[in-house]
């Protein structure tokens, strides 16, 4: 232990010089000025014995400026003085000091008490070194906890896009295969169809006697044939387009999931946003018209293609859910040539963000949406996915304005050979 003696008077500061020996390294100085000099510009000591009454400046003054500076504020001091009144004694407390010695001391007392004081600051000191190694314990927790965290929501994601693989899977085998039979079926009809009007047709310009000619005419009449005939048309219209539409649905489908390619391939990010906005879920109480203005011949994008359809459809989902009743919901698109770069920009004027609200939207496991309605890792994964594939996503909110999310991602992924390996 280090301990500094602080007294102008020589037998007094020997006596105790001798007495202080016995518990480690003991430095005596006769002024304060010197005492601050050894105690602030080396290594604080572990303990201060100091005189009150000494010329040009006294130990209360040296005991304040001591508190004041943060390498030495926490070192014990324990005055020494031939005053005994209450008020100095109360005076040296207030300061900071740790203890009070009235002179003539006792050598014994003194022993005491210097003891005392310091086996508590060694015991302050190993409580301090045991709080840095405590919170270094709690900062390697936390991150263990995140990292946990973070496995958690890569797990979820990972589960429910092998659902959104399954589910593509079934509605291609399961739908494509009968709805080609119904589309060949249908063509078949209409064919049919044009060739039995032409079979009805063909007895309206033939002869025959005036009762049977007479009685075919009333029979087309009473049918309203011409009428019903021309219906089939447009009837077989409509069911061509709506094969067509479902047909589009479930291609697109496909292609978002991208069953049939590698984990990393080249994305052309304007057909993906096509797909996305062809599979969304719209319900039945909204009405949202979607404005896209996508840049032609934007570059291809190096990148797991269905981690960033992933993403596109958590925004997506998101911009869909922030519009209460009737809304816009705008895409875009832009190349920055020089960085090479492609921006997606997806704004909805649905109900906007609150402060406190944005500043939580890329957490984990933030959401505002009720129970059962969300987990609230879709933004938080998104984030992870466009910053490991070297991309930036930003989002500008007000409350009661539009949300704006912007996502940029570089031609050529960064990691992309990381994650083809994965």
């Amino acid at each position: 232990m280090n301990i500094l003696i602080v007294d102008d008077e020589v037998v007094s500061r020997k006596t105790l010089h001798r007495l202080m020996e016995r518990f480690g390294d003991c430095k005596s100085v006769e002024n304060g000025a010197d005492a601050l000099k050894m105690a602030m510009f080396e290594n604080p000591p572990d303990l201060i014995l100091l005189d009150i009454m000494m010329p040009h400046m006294d130990g209360y003054e040296v005991c304040e400026r001591l508190k004041a500076d943060p390498q030495t504020k926490d070192v014990p001091v324990i005055f020494l003085s031939a005053n005994t009144r209450t008020e100095d004694i109360t005076r040296g407390l207030e300061l900071g000091a740790v203890d009070y010695i009235t002179k003539p001391f006792q050598k014994a007392e003194v022993i005491a008490r210097a003891q005392t004081h310091l086996s508590l600051q060694e015991m302050r000191k190993h409580l301090s070194s045991q709080n840095i190694i405590l919170e270094k314990q709690i900062s390697e927790i936390k991150e263990k906890t995140e990292q946990l965290r973070q496995k958690d929501i890569q797990l979820i994601e990972m589960d429910r896009m092998a659902g959104i693989g399954t589910l593509a899977a079934g509605i291609a085998h399961e739908i494509n295969t009968p709805l080609g039979f119904v589309k060949s079926s249908i063509s078949g009809l209409k064919k049919g169809m044009g060739k039995m009007a032409g079979a009805i047709r063909y007895w309206d310009d033939k002869p025959g006697s005036e009762p049977l000619v007479k009685a075919y005419l009333d029979y087309l009449a009473k049918t309203d044939c011409d009428r019903l005939m021309d219906s089939f048309d447009s009837k077989f219209d409509r069911i061509q387009r709506g094969i067509e539409r479902i047909m589009k649905i479930v291609n697109s489908l496909k292609s978002f999931s991208r069953l049939d390619m590698e984990p990393v391939g080249k994305m052309d990010i304007n057909q993906s946003i096509e797909d996305a906005v062809e599979i969304l879920n719209i319900p039945e109480d909204k009405t949202i018209d979607f404005v896209k203005k996508l840049l032609q011949d934007v570059p291809r994008i190096e990148c797991s293609v269905s981690e960033i359809n992933q993403c596109l459809l958590h925004v997506l989902n998101n911009a869909i859910d922030a519009v209460d009743h009737q809304g816009i919901i705008t895409i875009s698109t832009s190349y920055n040539e020089k960085e090479e770069r492609v921006t997606v920009r997806i704004i909805d004027n649905g109900k906007g963000m609150s402060p406190d609200v944005l500043r939580q939207a890329l957490n984990p496991f933030f959401t505002l949406k009720a129970v059962g309605s969300g987990t609230g890792v879709g933004l938080s994964l998104t984030e992870r996915i466009i910053k490991r594939h070297g991309g930036t996503i930003h989002i500008s909110s007000k409350e009661d304005e539009e949300t704006t999310v912007t996502m940029t991602l570089p031609v050529v992924g960064k990691c992309a050979g990381d994650m083809a390996n994965r």
